[in-house]
């Protein structure tokens, strides 16, 4: 595995600003729950989860690797309605995470049960609709955050993800974990190994460009992850993966091609991202 050359703090403070020296793993996610929807009397079974949310993901020990990070992020649940089977309320709605350097989903469609006096548990034997939802999108995360720190470092985080996939679509909780298991073996699957390297190259370029001023190594490290982006986007043009990351970067790539010699790169960009070609062709190079 190539391991990024950068300094950890530095890492942090000039491209994501989430990472620092520590002798833990520690999270920062802020949890927002949104009941708004529902009557007031049904709001009142779902006070407390907020907190406990947001003490499960940043309490918990997420891997026993990538100790010296720390990652924040945002989650927010919308709870649209609920119905009941049993004793049990089931909720559904729509589940939302998105981290600083762009891993962002949104899924409309899942649900999941809660009382008041359950326990969080993270190490269980079995699955668990609200926490299983969590971990599988903390690992989703987790993973695309940890590939641009190390070549495929995300692996172990997409795997758990897939795992828990394939729990949830035996489970009786089954809304969407099918879309689920497809979009963690899709953003795995052999098309997309360009995308998770260029994401590595890509910080890897800001950091030759922002602090080292290295026009050799700028450029270099530009033409690699724009080639890779359009080999993800030649094979699977309307891949979510790739769009998520164009979204997400669109704005700050023309800062890694600030060395550039020609506007080859550039066009690339504007015929593989198409819905950003505007702000791609008002960009000015130095050369």
């Amino acid at each position: 595995m190539i391991i990024s050359c950068r300094i950890h703090i530095l890492l942090l403070t000039l491209l994501l600003g989430m990472f620092t020296l520590t002798n833990a793993q520690v999270l920062n996610f802020q949890v927002k729950l949104h009941t708004e929807r529902l009557q007031p009397r049904d709001r009142e079974d779902l006070q407390g989860l907020e907190q406990k949310l947001t003490n499960y993901i940043n309490n918990s020990t997420w891997s026993d690797h990538n100790q010296d990070i720390i990652l924040e992020g945002n989650l927010q649940i919308i709870v649209e309605t609920f119905s009941t089977r049993g004793s049990d309320k089931i909720y559904r709605g729509q589940f939302l995470i998105s981290s600083p350097s762009g891993e962002n989903f949104r899924d409309k469609a899942c649900e999941f049960t809660y009382f008041p006096s359950q326990a969080f548990e993270f190490y269980r034997t079995s699955f668990e609709p609200l926490l299983s939802l969590v971990d599988y999108y903390m690992n989703m995360v987790l993973g695309g955050e940890m590939d641009t720190f190390e070549l495929f470092a995300g692996t172990p985080f997409y795997n758990k993800a897939q795992d828990i996939a394939n729990q949830g679509q035996l489970s009786n909780y089954q809304l969407g974990w099918t879309k689920r298991l497809e979009q963690v073996i899709r953003t795995t699957d052999a098309d997309h190994v360009a995308l998770r390297e260029a994401k590595f190259y890509y910080y890897e370029g800001l950091y030759f460009v922002e602090k080292k001023q290295n026009p050799v190594y700028a450029r270099k490290f530009a033409k690699g992850v724009v080639k890779r982006l359009e080999k993800v986007y030649n094979k699977r043009p309307n891949s979510a993966a790739l769009k998520r990351f164009l979204d997400s970067h669109f704005q700050e790539l023309p800062k890694l091609l600030q060395f550039d010699k020609n506007r080859d790169n550039l066009n690339v960009l504007i015929r593989i991202d198409a819905r950003h070609r505007d702000t791609y062709r008002k960009v000015k190079l130095g050369f």
